[in-house]
C-alpha cells in the first residue's frame, strides 16, 4: 500500500488537472496565471486593464492629435473558497483491495467538486449587472435556433468580437438544434469557439452553498437551488412596475389593484433559482482564476485520532469579470 500512496502523492496534481479540464464545462474560461500578480493582501490579485483614446480629426498642417494609451491595474478579491476532509478506515480500504484509496480522489472531483465549481461560476456570471438577457421556454428546434441567432446578433451589435465566443447549453436544447441538421443550424453552431452541454442541476441563475456542518443541518455539503421567498415591501408609494402580494397563512396572492393605504401589508417576491437555457460567453470578458487546488493524503500512521486514511482538499480562486466587457456575456433562462 505504501507504493500506492507514494504514487498518489506524485501523480495527484496532474490527475486533478486532467479530470478538471475533461469534466468541467467552465475550464475553457480560465485565464493565464502569467497575466495576474499578487495584490497587497493575500486574498486579492491585480489584473491589467488596457484603454486608449479613439480617433480625432487629422489636420493637414499640424498633423495628428495626441492620444493616450493607459494600462491600469484592477484589484479583484478572491471570492470562492471551499474545502473538505474525508476519511476512511484502513481496514475498510484493505478489505476492498485498495479500491477506496485508488478511486476516492477522482470520484470526489468528478461528482462533488466539479459540479459545484461549474454551478458557482454560472450563477455568478448570470447575476452580473448589465449583461444581456432573455427569458423563455423553447418548444421547437426553430425557436432554439432563433433565440441563439438573436443572441449572437445582439452581441455583434454590441461590438463583442466574434472570435472566442463559447456556447453553453442544456442537452435538451442542444439536441433540438443539432437534430435540425440544416445548413443554417450548422452554420450558427460552427461560429462558436467551443460548445459544451451543461447538466441542468449546475446550470442555474442562483445557488446556495451548503456549509457541510452538522450544527447547521448541512452535513452533506455541496450546493442547492435557491427557493423563492417573500419579503414585506419597503415601499411607501405604489411602484407600478412591481407586483405586490398579500399573505394569508402560508399563501401569497397577487394584488390586482394595489392601493397606497394598504402598502404596509404588501409583500414582494424575491426570485430564487431559474433554469438557464443557454449562455454565450466571450472568454476575454471573464476573470476566472484558480490560485489553489490541492488534495493531500495522510496515512493511518499519521492519524493521531484513529486508524484512517485522510484526504484534505482545498479550492481557492476567483470567478469575476472585466467591468468594461459585460456585453460579452449573454444569458437565456426560463421565466
Amino acid at each position: 500500500m505504501a507504493n500506492t500512496i507514494e504514487l498518489f502523492k506524485k501523480n495527484a496534481p496532474e490527475l486533478l488537472d486532467k479530470i478538471y479540464k475533461a469534466e468541467s464545462t467552465t475550464s475553457d474560461f480560465d485565464i493565464n496565471g502569467a497575466l495576474v500578480q499578487a495584490g497587497k493582501n493575500a486574498n486579492e490579485i491585480i489584473v491589467p486593464v488596457l484603454d486608449m483614446d479613439g480617433l480625432g480629426d487629422y489636420d493637414r498642417n499640424s498633423g495628428y492629435i495626441d492620444g493616450d494609451v493607459s494600462l491600469t491595474n484592477e484589484t479583484k478579491k478572491f471570492n470562492y473558497e471551499r474545502g473538505r476532509k474525508l476519511k476512511t478506515d484502513t481496514i475498510d480500504n484493505e478489505e476492498t483491495g485498495g479500491v477506496i484509496l485508488g478511486n476516492l480522489s477522482a470520484e470526489f472531483l468528478r461528482t462533488k467538486v466539479i459540479p459545484e465549481v461549474d454551478a458557482v461560476r454560472y450563477a455568478t456570471y448570470a447575476s452580473i449587472p448589465g449583461i444581456s438577457k432573455s427569458e423563455g421556454t423553447y418548444e421547437t428546434a426553430e425557436a432554439v435556433y432563433k433565440a441563439i441567432a438573436k443572441a449572437w446578433d445582439d452581441m455583434t451589435n454590441d461590438e463583442v468580437p466574434e472570435e472566442n465566443r463559447y456556447l453553453r447549453i442544456t442537452s435538451t436544447l442542444y439536441g433540438m438544434i443539432r437534430d435540425m441538421d440544416t445548413y443554417k443550424s450548422k452554420d450558427l453552431l460552427g461560429k462558436f469557439a467551443g460548445i459544451k452541454v451543461v447538466p441542468q442541476a449546475r446550470f442555474q441563475t442562483a445557488i446556495e452553498l451548503l456549509s457541510g456542518k452538522d450544527s447547521e443541518g448541512e452535513r452533506k455539503g455541496g450546493f442547492r437551488k435557491v427557493k423563492s421567498t417573500y419579503e414585506i415591501t419597503k415601499d411607501t408609494a405604489i411602484d407600478t412596475a412591481k407586483t405586490y402580494y398579500t399573505k394569508n397563512g402560508e399563501t401569497y396572492t397577487e394584488v390586482t389593484n394595489p392601493v397606497v393605504g394598504s402598502i404596509a401589508t404588501y409583500y414582494e417576491k424575491v426570485e430564487g433559482s431559474k433554469d438557464i437555457n443557454f449562455m454565450i460567453i466571450h472568454k476575454p470578458a471573464l476573470l476566472q482564476y484558480t490560485k489553489h487546488n490541492k488534495m493531500k493524503l495522510f496515512t493511518p500512521d499519521q492519524d493521531q485520532d484513529g486508524d484512517n486514511y485522510k484526504w484534505l482538499y482545498r479550492l481557492y480562486g476567483l470567478n469575476e469579470y472585466y467591468n468594461n466587457k459585460v456585453a460579452g456575456i449573454y444569458l437565456s433562462n426560463k421565466a
